[in-house]
């Protein structure tokens, strides 16, 4: 779905989002078996933020802010 507004492919990019979230996870998995919990969390932790950003767009119909603070406007 092309929104007309931002003219942007919604379905696209949330798909990616989605996509590269899965693989995020997998290895995040992997890391955790091997005992690098760090690492495994860290990966988590943005495996997590990819989810987020495809929610954002879905809802928004909007690329997802390519920020990283609290004050987001």
């Amino acid at each position: 779905m092309t929104n007309r507004k931002s003219n942007i492919n919604v379905d696209k990019i949330v798909k990616h989002w989605i996509e590269t979230s899965d693989d995020d996870f997998k290895t995040s998995l992997s890391l955790f078996e091997s005992k690098s919990y760090s690492w495994s969390l860290f990966v988590g932790h943005i495996s997590t933020e990819k989810i987020l950003k495809a929610l954002y767009v879905k809802k928004f119909s909007k690329h997802a802010p390519f920020i990283h603070n609290k004050g987001m406007d």
